[in-house]
Parts: C-alpha cells; structure tokens; sequence
C-alpha cells in the first residue's frame, strides 16, 4: 500500500510538473523524460502509473526507450524509481520529445546554485581541547556521543552514504583508516571522486576547490585523527557520491541527486546524508514556497521513496533563516527524511542562517537541530602531496550541512546498537529524545530540539544526587604540554566555563560556555580538559569553574620540565 500511495503522488507530481515551461534562454538544456511504461521481467510493458511497486522500481528504465532519446542527445541520468531520463539537448528539440509515443511527461532539471557557507563567527572565548577528540570534542560533546565511544559504538557494520561535491579523502591523515566500500563520480563518469584536472566536465577541479565542501562534511562523521579530529561514526563503511558540479553556473542538479540516492541504495546503504538544497532557480523555473509539500520536488519524492525502502535519509534544512527565502529547501521537506537545523557548536544557541518551518501543508520541519556553526572539521583541499594521508590541515565551518552529517553518525551509532530499528523508528527516536530548546513543545525553528545520542540510543548516563565541582587532576601538571581535567557532576544539561588567572589576578586562558549533558564528568576524556598554554612558566594559578549550580575557586599548580 506504501508504494501504490507513492506512486499516485508520483503521478500527480508529473501532471504539475508537465506543465512547466521548458527552458529557452540557452542553446542547450537538460530535461527529464518520464517514461509511460517499463518493461517487466517477461519482457512486457507495464504501465507505470499503475505498477510503481517496489519490483518494477528496482527493474531499469526500458533500454529502448533510452536509445531512441539518445538519437536526440545525451543521456546524464536513468532513474528506476521515477522511470525517467534526464536528457542534454538543443532546446529547440526538448519539445519534440514529447511528441514521442512512450513519453508521459517532459519538464527541465531543476539546478541552482549552492548556498554560499555563512561566514563564521569567532568562539567568544578559546574553544576547549581535549586529549583525544581535540577541538572535535565540543560539537560530539553536545550531542552526548562521547559515551556512545567510550560504550563501544563507533559505527562498524553499518554502511552510510555521503552524496556531495567529491571527496579528497586520502590525502588527509583524519582518513587513513577509512573503510571505503565504493564511490562514484555522477558527474565525469567514472570511480574517483577526488579532485582532478582536465576532467571531461568540471575541468581543473584544483583551481574550483570542488571537492573541498564534501570532504569537510566526511570529516564530522568519518574522521579519526586522535588528538585533532574525532568523528562520529568512524569505523562505519562509506559510500561517497559525487553530485554536484561547481564548474557550471548553475552546479546543483537534480537528477545528479536522484541517481546517487539510487545507486547508494542499490549498494546497500543503510544511512544516507545529503547536504544540498534546492529552491528558487535564476532561470525561473525553480520550485516555490508552495511546492514545498514533500509531494511535489522530485528530490524529495526520491528521498521520500528512499525511506520507504528502507534507508534513513538525512538531509540538512538549509542556510536561508537570514534570507529572503528563510524556509527549508527541498529535500527537506519530504515527510519521513529528518531535516536537520544548526545551532552554535558552543552555546546551543539557534544559527541564524539556519532554514525555518514549516512545510507549505504545515508540518513541523526542521526535524532536529545540531552543531552547525563553528564547527571542526579538516580543510577540505588537496593536500600537498595527494594520496598520502599525510595532511593535518583543519578548521572551522558553518552551515546546516555540518549539522546533517553529525545526525547521519548518530543514526548509524544507533543501528550498530540495534540493527532492527526502522528510518521510521530511528526518526522517532531521534525525535522524542531530543532536548527542547525553544517554546515548549515542537517549533519550526529548532524542530522537536537538540539531537541527544545517548537517549536516543537508551543508554542512559548516571546521574548524580547533585550538582558540584570536583578537583581537577593532575594537580601540579608536569611537563611541556600537560592537560589538566576539571571533574563535574550535572543532574541537568547546563553551561559550563573554565578561567584561569595568574597571581596578579590576570586572565591568561579561558574556555568559552559549553554546554554538557547531565550526569557524571569525573573521568579522563569524559570531563573538561585544559591543555596548558606553552607560554605559562612554572608556578601556581588561580581557577574558576563554573555553570548556572556552581562556582569554583582553586589553585593548579605548572612545573614545567
């Protein structure tokens, strides 16, 4: 019954679609094609509005159907489940095609330009290392993934794809563990996905930066650089598909999207994150406010179709809260993907930049929100010498797609834990676990709250009778590069700072507000840690740590060798 529901959406969707104007600006375009019927396993054609069920989606696109539109162009793009072709070709002739007996419906592929990230703001105080997780410590920290690690669930088993501009992967140190289990380039036509020159579309990807964007996002997920970067799920299987082509003007295509959903599918992904968003096109022909209905975009049909057969879709809100546009972008508004909003990675707060609700049918979007702004991941560039694993290059970003990635890891920590959990069930979870952090109640700013992973998952931290400071250890810190931890007890979530003075009663470090999930912080890589600035010489300093429940003064002691 899912899958005859969908399909009648699917055929509504082409009837609205149909009616669109072709694009006549350019020499050439690229079109879709829907096809009117596919050829079953006996041979015969199967109409398509009709039969949509899952064994006809998964049979391909009735291949003479794709040679005669090859006589017209070329063929980009054959989607199994909209039985479809996109199609590049004079505009002159786009109208043609629909004079062809075996074709539905023809209307453009939809592209658009990507979302310039919001320019990051400073951390208000200097962000708190921490001797494995590194400056990665804050944006898991909030999301309670840490435990999750300690518990053993770092991802094995479970297969997640990234769909993105490409992905430099082995040139970074963060990567030399990764378990690639394929990738594709949806673009040039081929298995490498890393920045290369002369390539038959996108040219010098070198000089775009193309792959920059996808490696940042593997990163929050995938990374593992002890010390520097830890991901979220780093020892899960990868697939990385290569969609989206900074070479044109207008690079963010479609039916790019559909086929990497597709083909992540047919590898037997079980989480797929993607981090693009479609709206409004400079060509005018893009979607509308009112399209948003999870009904209408064909990513999100895709997305939608995705879920039912089985995948946990997440997908990022957005970067249009300070726009003119300011709501959510397709696919995020198909109703069973988690559409993920961003907040500060440090005070929670609600990224300005970060898409707004509702659907246009009025339904509660985004889903979750996550670390989003100032968040730590590597450089995203080709490293100085490609294919080493060598490089160490690392920063920060903004943007709701470093919110989505972090959701996809705890999605895939959760099936590691519990490999039976439905998208649907995962979603609920994920969902009903979350932190409410705006009006009471689900709200179209920060969704039903804060992802919170270990309730998510069940495992319930321990949670003490009260809150207080504990003695932070070692105490003196010997050595040239010591870590001091400051223990803690929380029986709620709340913020947390550190202070450090010098005997003239002079700041000389300060950790900014995070905020910590309740329970127990005593241990080492469990509470918060200050690694002792080189330019402290030996002697005694003055600290004060505190949240909202308690103030705490004392003394550290530095001895340096």
């Amino acid at each position: 019954m899912t899958h005859l529901l969908w399909a009648r959406q699917r055929t509504l969707a082409l009837v609205l679609i149909a009616s669109l104007a072709l694009p006549s600006s350019a020499d050439t375009g690229t079109v879709w094609v829907f096809l009117k019927d596919k050829n079953g396993n006996d041979g015969r054609p199967i109409p398509w509005t009709v039969h949509a069920d899952r064994e006809l989606a998964d049979l391909p696109v009735t291949q003479q159907y794709a040679a005669q539109l090859e006589s017209y162009g070329s063929l980009r793009t054959r989607s199994r489940w909209l039985n479809a072709v996109s199609i590049e070709l004079p505009d002159a002739d786009a109208e043609r095609l629909g004079d062809l007996p075996f074709v539905a419906a023809v209307s453009p592929v939809r592209a658009t330009r990507r979302a310039v990230s919001p320019a990051h703001l400073p951390a208000r105080k200097t962000a708190a290392p921490h001797q494995d997780y590194g400056p990665s410590f804050e944006q898991l920290n909030l999301l309670g993934v840490p435990l999750l690690h300690t518990s053993g669930l770092r991802g094995e088993g479970v297969r997640i794809a990234i769909m993105d501009t490409g992905f430099n992967w082995p040139d970074y140190r963060a990567f030399a563990h990764l378990n690639v289990i394929a990738a594709r380039d949806f673009i040039n036509d081929d298995e490498d996905v890393t920045d290369q020159r002369d390539q038959p579309v996108t040219g010098d990807e070198f000089a775009l930066g193309q792959a920059g964007h996808g490696t940042r996002v593997l990163g929050l997920v995938a990374g593992n650089d002890p010390g520097q970067l830890i991901g979220v799920a780093p020892n899960a299987e990868y697939l990385l598909a290569k969609v989206e082509d900074l070479a044109r003007e207008l690079p963010i295509e479609e039916d790019r999207w559909i086929a990497g959903i597709e083909w992540a599918d047919s590898m037997g992904a079980h989480v797929v994150n993607g981090s693009l968003g479609y709206t409004d096109w400079d060509d005018g022909t893009g979607y509308t406010y009112g399209d948003l209905d999870g009904r209408t975009a064909l990513t999100s049909i895709a997305a939608q179709i995705a879920v039912e057969r089985g995948l946990v879709v997440v997908v990022s809100a957005g970067n249009e809260g300070n726009k003119l546009w300011h709501y959510i972008t397709a696919p995020a508004d198909a109703p069973s993907v988690m559409t993920v909003g961003a907040v500060h990675v440090q005070s929670a707060m609600i990224a300005s930049f970060s898409s707004r609700g509702p659907t246009s049918d009025g339904r509660i979007k985004p889903d979750v929100v996550a670390p989003g702004q100032f968040v730590y991941s590597v450089e995203g560039g080709r490293g100085l010498v490609p294919g080493s694993f060598g490089s160490q290059q690392y920063g920060r970003l903004n943007g709701t797609s470093a919110a989505s990635p972090l959701v996809a890891g705890v999605a895939a920590l959760m099936l590691q834990q519990d490999p039976t959990l439905t998208p649907h069930q995962v979603n609920d979870r994920l969902r009903s676990t979350a932190t409410d952090l705006g009006p009471v109640g689900p709200d179209t700013v920060f969704g039903y709250g804060l992802v919170n992973a270990t309730d998510a998952i069940g495992l319930q931290p321990e949670i003490p009778d009260q809150a207080k400071a504990l003695r932070p250890f070692p105490n003196p810190a010997v050595g040239e590069t010591p870590v001091v931890h400051f223990p803690f007890q929380l029986i709620v979530a709340d913020q947390v700072e550190l202070s450090v003075f010098d005997g003239a009663g002079n700041v000389v470090d300060e950790i900014a507000p995070q905020r910590w999930v309740e329970g127990t912080h005593t241990m080492a890589g469990q509470a918060l840690a200050w690694r002792v600035p080189k330019e402290l010489a030996t002697g005694v300093y003055h600290y004060r740590l505190m949240s909202s429940v308690f103030d705490e003064l004392g003394t550290i002691a530095i001895v340096r060798d």
